[in-house]
């Protein structure tokens, strides 16, 4: 490069040197944030898969006024070695007094989209009461580690709520529960069913009677058209 200035290599080796650590530069940032992509890909899957197991009190399918304890895994991922606390602790008397027992309060695995559900009580010993309750479990059955879902449970949710008639299953349920009441004393004996037979005298009957009226209204209508026609003839004459 005879003749070129000395300036203008320098220019090119400078420009060459800052071309190189730009593109270092953009390497790195280009590095980091795939590294930061792969994480947060990661822990978005990992939350995915995770287990969620949650408490609920819900109305009886059979009767509102009383309510059932709930028991639900609505995450993706099994759920080992259950335990679950209700502050204040729930409590289930009969009418003599004798207390219940509650029912879940240790369970050993529940897979995803796995519920259990039980009775618990009246309205009226849950009306007004607001729940803490606090929820662990594992993910794996051979780890140490546990996870936790707390929150609030208030009854006041449902605080005036009312229903208009029963969910169609439980109406089927009850036409078929009474008609296998009605059906018992038969079944046993102790009642007779009124039967009407129709026989087949019975039919040959209704076949004739069809015949004799189709017979008639054939006469009437061959005199109603000798009548049309006698009434039409002096006409015709005219």
């Amino acid at each position: 490069m005879d003749g070129i200035p000395s300036w203008v290599n320098t220019v090119i080796g400078v420009c060459g040197v800052l071309g190189t650590i730009v593109t270092a530069i953009a390497t790195f940032f280009l590095w980091r944030v795939t590294k930061t992509l792969a994480h947060e890909t990661t822990r978005m899957a990992e939350a995915a898969a995770q287990p969620h197991v949650v408490v609920t009190l819900t109305p009886n399918r059979w009767s509102m006024r009383h309510f059932d304890i709930h028991i639900d895994n609505t995450g993706n991922a099994t759920a080992y070695d259950i335990s679950i606390a209700l502050d204040p602790a729930l409590e289930n008397r009969e009418e003599c007094g004798d207390r219940i027992e509650i029912p879940f309060q240790k369970i050993s695995v529940l897979k995803p989209g796995q519920g259990m559900v039980s009775y618990l009580s009246e309205f009226g010993q849950l009306k007004g009461r607001t729940y803490k309750v606090d929820i662990s479990w594992k993910r794996d059955v051979s780890s140490q580690q546990r996870q936790k879902n707390s929150y609030t449970l208030s009854m006041l949710d449902y605080e005036g709520v009312s229903y208009v008639g029963d969910e169609p299953l439980v109406e089927i349920a009850k036409h078929i529960k009474k008609i296998e009441e009605n059906w018992r004393p038969v079944a046993k004996g102790q009642k007779r069913i009124k039967v009407d037979v129709f026989s087949g005298f019975d039919r040959l009957h209704e076949r004739r009677k069809a015949n004799r009226m189709h017979r008639q209204w054939q006469r009437e209508q061959e005199v109603n058209s000798s009548k049309n026609t006698q009434s039409d003839t002096p006409n015709s004459q005219q």
